[in-house]
């Protein structure tokens, strides 16, 4: 048995047992009336017998494939049994883990705590470091909320949950309900699994936009002004398209509703969270009103919602674990995220209107530009080890990031996948594609959410029952083993190339503009707040070379006041020059100048046709038909 088969048991279970079989039975009520001043009060009741008994808080979080269940922020606990107090201590091995006595007569225990959300985001990976609330809109998080007895799978545990929000405000969650009494809502008991799995998401200010013909797909925005959702019809149309693409692309659908749950508000941290029958998204407020936040932001909804198929219903064996404190082996996320943004990032969006073709071909010139000029980590690092290492990595400082590598497996393992379809389509004399993978992996029959857990032998399985190929051999070279050069085959097989020029990519100038920020990264190796700031560099580039270094504060280029203007009408400038470019810096106290030669001029990525057929444009056309 290889390294990779070791760590994976061809797990398969289905998320909603019947309650029949399940063998625990909890309740969570949560009040989230104060969460306005960032407080939820959560009170749980737990089954116990008399004796010695251990409760723990959920530690390894679906989705999110790190140890980040935010223990940090659970504060007050106390713990009863029949009315008195019990003492508890936590466990010296396990922060998660907490001990009991249960006394003499008791069936069950009262655990009630708060969980305090941030007011600002403190880390770099979680949920449970960001905001959960605003004044006017929250998410319930079940499993910040809620604590459980160990040595049961978490599909055999059955909780009744309710919740009570601010007065006035409606909601939506994939949770169905049981009945609501004013501000109260109770729902239907399931196991703690599909509790975890189905967020709540709240507010003041709400709209339900209906997606599919059929009912069965809605999106649900919570925001922080009524002004914010006001999306525009033709966006709205876009993604409606997403549900007809989605069903031509797999053949089979895996929920029985779903729905976006989209916050919007500044005060909340970009992200998207995957679930079976919803997802967990943050935006800025006006993400969805203006056009460049738009396209910025909208392709979240087609990401996570392919990963209603890729990562909820079929799912990497490592990651299929039986309750939240078992750790999460990542080493397939290459294939969980890595074919997620392929397909939720470079083609559903294209597909569906989300993004036009060109603005497509920029995106995926951005990100293999990435890959060639900004990760000379990857001399050192194999694709597949930021995966294995994604605690590490997710934890890691803001800086660093192109000689440490990032989480890669997002977009080159994208790349990796662009070029599977372009080999699926030239062995089969282009009757077959990537689509026909997807059919046949996450495809027919339709059902309600279940997991079905895979392993690189199942991939590579599938992949030769489409097209026969030394799939496990291409794996190898792009994934396991260190490859000093992005891979790029899939671009040029496509019919492109990736060419450099002085026109902003638009892909970039979204970026920079909804970061506030500089990404001289493709020229003198530089990212930079609009202040001056500097917070990163790539190793080996000009201005590392000119001894540069992260935390800078850049103040003149070539005698001239720093600004964003500036430096590129300089960059400009020194195209075909043979004078470096002279930048003063403060760091600390001190200041320095540093001449970094560079003159080749602003530069940045972008596609440009090659002799080759034009097997891109095909993969981004439309391909929609409805599911009989």
């Amino acid at each position: 048995m290889n390294r990779r088969q070791s760590i994976v048991l061809g797990l398969a279970f289905a998320l909603t047992l019947p309650l029949a079989a399940a063998t625990r039975v909890a309740s969570v009520f949560v009040d989230a009336t104060d969460a306005r001043r960032a407080v939820f009060h959560a009170h749980v009741t737990l089954p116990a017998a008399p004796g010695p008994m251990t409760f723990v808080y959920p530690k390894w979080v679906p989705g999110e494939h790190t140890p980040s269940g935010p223990l940090m922020q659970m504060v007050g606990l106390h713990v009863r049994a029949g009315g008195s107090e019990l003492a508890w201590s936590r466990d010296n091995i396990d922060m998660f883990a907490f001990h009991i006595d249960v006394p003499k007569g008791a069936d069950s225990v009262d655990v009630d705590f708060d969980y305090l959300s941030p007011s600002t985001t403190f880390g770099v990976s979680g949920y449970g470091e960001s905001a959960n609330a605003t004044k006017n809109l929250l998410a319930v998080l079940w499993n910040q909320l809620i604590v459980y007895e160990p040595g049961t799978p978490t599909d055999q545990i059955t909780v009744r949950a309710s919740v009570r929000l601010p007065e006035g405000w409606k909601f939506d969650t994939a949770l169905p309900v049981d009945k609501t009494n004013g501000d109260r809502t109770d729902f239907q008991p399931v196991s703690l699994t599909t509790l975890v799995d189905s967020p709540l998401l709240a507010g003041a200010f709400v709209r339900t936009i209906p997606i599919a013909e059929d009912g069965r797909v809605h999106l649900f925005i919570a925001a922080d002004s009524p002004q914010a959702l006001a999306l525009p019809d033709e966006r709205i149309a876009q993604i409606r398209n997403l549900v007809p693409e989605t069903d031509a692309l797999f053949g089979a659908r895996h929920y029985r509703t779903y729905r976006w749950l989209m916050a919007l508000s500044d005060s909340v941290e970009t992200q998207g969270l995957e679930h079976h029958e919803s997802s967990d998204n943050r935006a800025p407020e006006r993400a969805f009103i203006d056009p460049n936040l738009a396209a910025r932001h909208i392709t979240v909804l087609s990401h996570e919602f392919v990963h209603s198929w890729n990562g909820k219903y079929r799912r990497p064996a490592g990651l299929a674990t039986p309750d939240y404190q078992a750790p999460m082996i990542g080493e397939l996320l290459w294939v969980y995220e890595g074919m997620t943004r392929y397909l939720g990032n470079f083609v559903l969006p294209a597909r569906s209107g989300l993004y036009t073709a060109d603005a497509e071909r920029d995106y995926i010139a951005y990100v293999a530009g990435n890959q060639i000029r900004n990760r000379p980590g990857r001399n050192w690092r194999p694709l597949v080890d930021t995966a294995v290492a994604v605690q590490s990595i997710a934890e890691s400082p803001i800086d660093g990031v192109p000689y440490r590598r990032s989480l890669d497996y997002y977009d080159e393992s994208g790349l990796i996948w662009l070029e599977a379809d372009t080999i699926i389509r030239s062995l089969s004399g282009g009757t077959k594609s990537f689509d026909d993978f997807c059919k046949r992996f996450f495809g027919p029959p339709s059902s309600a959410p279940m997991v079905r857990a895979y392993t690189i032998d199942d991939i590579v399985a599938a992949l030769n029952e489409t097209v026969p190929y030394d799939w496990r051999a291409f794996f190898e070279t792009r994934i396991y083993r260190i490859a000093p050069q992005p891979p790029l085959g899939g671009i040029e097989a496509a019919g492109w190339n990736v060419v450099w020029n002085e026109t902003p990519n638009s892909y970039l100038v979204l970026r920079e503009k909804a970061a506030k920020s500089l990404e001289l990264c493709f020229s003198l190796g530089l990212f930079v707040k609009a202040d001056g700031t500097i917070t990163d560099l790539v190793f080996a580039s000009p201005a590392y070379a000119a001894g540069m270094a992260p935390g800078m504060k850049i103040t003149a280029v070539n005698g001239r006041k720093w600004s964003d203007e500036v430096i590129r009408e300089e960059l400009r400038a020194s195209r075909g020059t043979t004078q470096p470019i002279e930048i003063i810096a403060e760091f600390g106290a001190s200041a320095a100048t540093y001449r970094i030669d560079y003159h080749e001029g602003e530069r940045y990525p972008h596609l440009e046709r090659n002799k080759k057929p034009d097997l891109l444009s095909d993969i981004l056309r439309p391909h929609a038909h409805k599911i009989p």
